[in-house]
């Protein structure tokens, strides 16, 4: 009778062995921290030339950018409604300025800032 008791144990002490380890991992897993829904960020695209020149004098229209944003389910979605531009174009004073764009995305990841440079001059 003691022969058929240890393969018994063995079987036994496998089957704990073997649940430990599973809990160990399933609460291991559990206690990972969360990553963003949406890792990517959005990007801008410049429409028009880099660098372009206006006149000195003559309003400046920028040509302004577009910008698209990878979701999380890698769509790629065009955000140009929030793109943000900031510039500080003197058209009455020759010399190099700077058109910035910067779009920040639903899940809060900022695009990498794209600057146009517009130099203002008297071409006549």
């Amino acid at each position: 009778m003691h022969q058929n008791v240890l393969p018994m144990k063995s079987a036994v002490f496998l089957f704990v062995g073997f649940f430990l380890i599973l809990m160990v991992l399933l609460l291991n897993s559990c206690q990972k921290e969360e990553t963003s829904e949406d890792p990517f960020p959005p990007y801008i695209l410049l429409n028009g030339a880099n660098p372009t020149w206006s006149q000195l004098g003559d309003a400046y229209e920028d040509a302004g950018a577009r910008a698209y944003d990878i979701t999380a389910t890698r769509d790629t979605i065009e955000i140009s409604a929030r793109l943000r531009q900031t510039d500080n174009i003197n058209i009455n004073e020759t010399g190099s300025y700077r058109v910035f764009y910067n779009v920040t995305d639903e899940a809060g990841n900022e695009a990498k800032e794209v600057e146009r440079v517009v130099y203002v001059n008297q071409f006549k």
